[in-house]
């Protein structure tokens, strides 16, 4: 069965890419998520930062909320406001892990978004504004020496000498840590930072711990790091370390992108291809454009070079199109020599992202993390839409 989509060209009208998203894909990764993390007692958070990388919040968050998630993490205040405004409800706890940055007391508090705390400065900050405005929640981040962002050793001492005192009108709902270096099967960076952390737990008053995040739920023991909360990110989309570390084999890829072809042309062999003549034909070489590149979110380090072979593709009906040459501003050169000419006729698209592309395969070769977030961002150039109503137009069509 094919699971290459035919589709109408009026679907994309004046946009040469289309942005498809799966709502319903992202709640079923969730729940196999969930279902993973409560043999350990462990609550399921989703990570919403970025717009879900371009899945869309305000399209995500309520139906995560239907499924049971009650835990929201997001970066900045800013996406914690338009996250509270999406879902008011009181049993909803929206998290902002870029922390209390000054001047932003009173929005954290008339938007209900509790601070993730990464510094004394920031714990005294809020406690004096709690102190005047009454008692309300934060979480503690802890930095397990990944020297980025949290409470160090110093600071950890310290808050532990004068808890009370430096918290005196907030109440900490959370500690809070991150991994750096979990990707492949040595796990002695993981297992160091859970000894760090253990050593801060040691030092503070008893609250919920999270520490395992998308990565670690997938590839580490979960008894041992999943603590009270887990918060899953790329996970939601069908994300994974890298395409020999998938939540299961039933996750599902979330977001499906595709690009108008056009500027067929033949290079003979030796030609060069793109700027600065890094690729050079192997063979006469058909080759068309994609109308996608770096500026719409197509990383230039998925670039074909002759020093550097990446083997990156998209895909038409069936045939691998690869790319060759530099990755422009605004498109990709790619190979279609294999390519049946009924096929380029029938198609004239090709798919970046999707069922024959999956985003695993991109993670090992430009960063999963990367690419769908700068596929994501906002994009007059492409027209979105959900799988529910992509699949009604192409049906009446």
């Amino acid at each position: 069965m094919s699971t290459f989509r035919n589709i109408p060209l009026s679907l994309f009208g004046v946009h040469p890419v289309i942005r498809v998203v799966d709502v319903g894909a992202v709640v079923h990764n969730y729940n196999l998520f969930r279902k993973k993390v409560e043999n350990t007692n462990t609550l399921c958070a989703a990570v919403l930062k970025a717009d879900v990388h371009g899945a869309k919040m305000e399209l995500i968050a309520p139906a995560l909320y239907e499924a049971g998630c009650r835990h929201f993490f997001i970066e900045e205040l800013c996406e914690g406001i338009q996250l509270r405004k999406i879902l008011p409800y009181q049993d909803a706890t929206v998290f902002a892990m870029a922390g209390l940055l000054p001047g932003e007391e009173a929005y954290f508090s008339r938007y209900g978004v509790t601070p993730c705390l990464n510094c004394l400065e920031q714990i005294r900050r809020w406690n004096e504004y709690c102190k005047t405005h009454g008692r309300q929640s934060a979480a503690i981040h802890l930095d397990s020496h990944m020297n980025r962002i949290g409470l160090l050793d110093g600071e950890v001492r310290q808050l532990s000498q004068n808890f009370d005192e430096l918290l005196s009108h907030v109440e900490v709902v959370l500690y809070m840590s991150h991994f750096y270096d979990i990707k492949g099967d040595d796990t002695t960076h993981c297992e160091e930072q859970l000894a760090v952390l253990r050593g801060y737990l040691n030092l503070l008053p008893k609250r919920p711990v999270s520490f395992a995040c998308t990565d670690s739920t997938i590839l580490l023991d979960n008894a041992t790091y999943n603590f009270d909360m887990v918060r899953i990110g790329i996970g939601l989309l069908g994300g994974a370390p890298n395409k020999d570390h998938p939540i299961a084999p039933s996750a599902k890829g979330a977001i499906e992108i595709y690009a108008k072809l056009s500027q067929f042309k033949w290079v003979k062999k030796g030609g060069t291809i793109g700027y600065g003549g890094s690729y050079t034909a192997k063979r006469d070489m058909r080759i068309a454009l994609a109308h996608i590149g770096y500026k719409d979110g197509y990383l230039r380090s998925l670039s074909e070079k002759d020093d550097a072979p990446v083997g990156a593709y998209l895909w038409i009906a069936g045939y691998p199109a690869y790319i060759v040459g530099k990755i422009s501003l605004g498109m990709t050169t790619v190979d279609v020599t294999d390519v049946p000419e009924e096929i380029l006729r029938q198609y004239p698209y090709a798919e970046v992202l999707g069922p024959n592309v999956d985003v695993k395969e991109l993670a090992d070769k430009s960063g999963c993390y990367e690419v769908l977030a700068a596929l994501g961002r906002p994009n007059p150039k492409m027209a979105d839409y959900t799988l529910e109503e992509f699949e009604r137009l192409c049906e009446t069509k």
